[in-house]
């Protein structure tokens, strides 16, 4: 076992032992399904661990079966509309409530929203969906309060990641419009910015479709 899991093992110990679960009945084994898989997620994501289970907490408290009132699905809360995309690109498989997988295509849906908005950005997109995000971006729409807290709770703690994130005001359209350049999970490709280079960043990241079925599913609901 390589040195980096082997850290990455105690992170997940020392992390389940220090925060609260807020789940389902049997959260002990069910934290243990997810959080089990936190440092694969991480190494293949490019995402540091703790925010990888930060984000896993604040979905589903690490309940593998957690299934939310608008349907989002398992470990990382993921859309059947984004898990669609997610297990056609990286062949996750059928079943959204296997939480290897699950961790995994959530980790790797964060860093595609990490090179797309850069990591304070990324966060907001991940509970607020891209389209709403960028919405906010261009001022045609606030932040929901949800997101603003949700973006403040994970964010605060966190001293290290693929891009830094300022102590929030959320609510200040300059904290996500700053301009940064990361690499993506594959280390080849600068992250671009969302708004002025969007057609280069859709084919990088082709979020396009998934952000108009999200939009459609808000709809309906």
């Amino acid at each position: 076992m390589s040195a980096r899991f082997r850290n990455a093992g105690c992170a997940v110990a020392l992390f389940a032992a220090t925060c609260p679960v807020v789940a389902q009945p049997a959260a002990s084994s069910a934290t243990n399904g997810c959080a089990l898989h936190a440092p694969e997620a991480a190494n293949r994501s490019g995402l540091p661990i703790d925010v990888v289970l930060r984000v896993m907490m604040a979905e589903s408290g690490g309940n593998p079966r957690i299934v939310s009132p608008k349907g989002a699905m398992g470990c990382m809360q993921i859309m059947p509309a984004t898990w669609a995309y997610l297990t056609a690109r990286y062949r996750l498989g059928p079943d959204p409530f296997d939480a290897r997988m699950n961790m995994i295509g959530g980790a790797m849906y964060l860093a595609e929203l990490t090179n797309r908005y850069g990591a304070a950005g990324a966060i907001a997109a991940y509970n607020a969906g891209p389209g709403r995000y960028e919405r906010y971006v261009a001022g045609s729409a606030p932040l929901p309060a949800e997101t603003i807290a949700y973006a403040a709770r994970i964010a605060s703690p966190v001293t290290r990641g693929p891009a830094p994130i300022a102590p929030p005001r959320w609510q200040e359209a300059e904290l996500f419009l700053a301009r940064a350049v990361t690499s993506d999970p594959t280390g080849s490709s600068p992250r671009i910015d969302p708004v002025a280079e969007r057609a280069a960043s859709d084919r990088m990241f082709p979020l396009a479709r998934l952000r108009n079925a999200e939009d459609k599913s808000a709809a309906a609901r």
